[in-house]
């Protein structure tokens, strides 16, 4: 709901909010950049998460998400749909990369490439379904009509969470995981000494920038995929059909990347998965008929998929889990550029040029200097 609602079906929102208010595309795509809002809030939510555990943090993540959405056919200014996407953000990572990265490694140590690639399918899971229940909703209705079913399915989503999470297996389980749980964390002195020196390392330095250039994918091309391709000269059903495999792929990728993990290294996975989104997201920037379009979009949402598992990995396998809430909400600072800059490039490039293409292709080169530096600096 998190990733599909907010970044596949952003898109089908466009135009009907531009034709109600008359904002322009950079006034309406500026209101992702209020995701960095999820990258501050990230450090404070990781903290709590390492010390409360992961499923309040869920419950109180999707309960945020499916307020902001419940009050979106109230807003008459620009500034509310700022306000509410703001609210919409605050709790993002609370929905997704900290429960998500906790959980699976408690609950599957021994395989945790695969489980957290099956969980994190997820997010495509929502992009296959959110923008086709968006599409129908706004065909039958108005966009605040389907902001509102947005918002009501997420409560239920909070509701089946909270009957159904669990924290941790039984200790005498079968392959119960050695990860401290809230209540027996080390003392607070040692633990914050040993923050203080991952914080320090270059491995955090390097996972952090690519982790940080990575998430432009998130911020400055899914979002504006399926108008990208209706530019370029998809139909609109097409291009809707388009941005499907973009998703179906993702499920793929995340998969085969999940399983790379466990047979080689996160690390090396999310090097070949940097230049992979790039090679390919620059196919999809420069394609100028539908046929290269729908060809290049399923080989984009392959690798871009694939990401969205070793985002979490990577982190886990390069840092002590007893800390895994507190870092990867640090990682999760680092979006507060990706998610701020990235909407604007975008707009600002369809603005300028009537095109998405220059922004994409800034991206591209992005992923490359991620790459580069996880390549060269991931070295305790």
């Amino acid at each position: 709901m998190a990733v599909g609602a907010s970044q596949y079906a952003f898109g089908l929102f466009i135009l009907p909010i531009e034709e109600t208010f008359g904002w322009t595309r950079t006034e309406i795509s500026a209101s992702l950049s209020f995701a960095a809002v999820g990258g501050l809030t990230a450090p404070l939510l990781g903290r709590a998460m390492d010390r409360f555990g992961a499923r309040p943090i869920l419950l109180l993540s999707l309960a945020v998400f499916g307020t902001s959405f419940c009050l979106r056919p109230l807003m008459t200014e620009l500034w509310h749909w700022y306000a509410l996407s703001f609210l919409q953000f605050a709790t993002f990572s609370g929905m997704t990369v900290l429960p998500a990265g906790r959980l699976i490694a408690t609950w599957f140590p021994r395989t945790r490439g695969r489980m957290t690639g099956i969980a994190a399918a997820g997010n495509n899971v929502g992009g296959l379904v959110i923008p086709l229940a968006v599409a129908a909703l706004l065909a039958a209705m108005s966009w605040s009509g389907a902001s509102l079913a947005i918002g009501i399915a997420t409560f239920a989503i909070g509701a089946a969470a909270m009957l159904v999470i669990r924290e941790s297996p039984a200790p005498n389980a079968p392959g119960h995981a050695l990860v401290s749980s809230p209540e027996h964390e080390a003392p607070a002195s040692a633990s914050t000494r040993e923050l203080r020196d991952t914080l320090r390392s270059r491995t955090f330095g390097a996972v952090l920038a690519a982790i940080t250039l990575g998430t432009f994918t998130y911020s400055a091309i899914l979002p504006h995929a399926l108008a990208h391709m209706v530019n370029r000269g998809m139909g609109d059903a097409a291009a809707l059909s388009a941005l499907g495999t973009i998703a179906a792929a993702g499920i793929g990728g995340k998969l085969l990347f999940g399983w790379v993990s466990d047979r080689f290294t996160a690390r090396q996975a999310m090097i070949a998965n940097l230049i992979g989104q790039a090679l390919f997201a620059a196919l999809l920037a420069v394609a100028n008929n539908p046929a290269l379009l729908a060809i290049a979009a399923p080989l984009y949402g392959l690798f871009m998929g694939g990401f969205g598992a070793l985002y979490i990995l990577v982190v886990q396998e390069s840092f002590d889990m007893r800390h895994f809430g507190s870092v990867m909400g640090l990682m999760n600072l680092g979006t507060v550029l990706s998610f701020g800059i990235g909407p604007l490039i975008a707009g600002a490039s369809y603005d300028m040029s009537g095109t998405y293409t220059p922004a994409f292709l800034i991206v591209c080169a992005l992923f490359v200097a991620g790459a580069a530096a996880l390549l060269v600096r991931a070295r305790t």
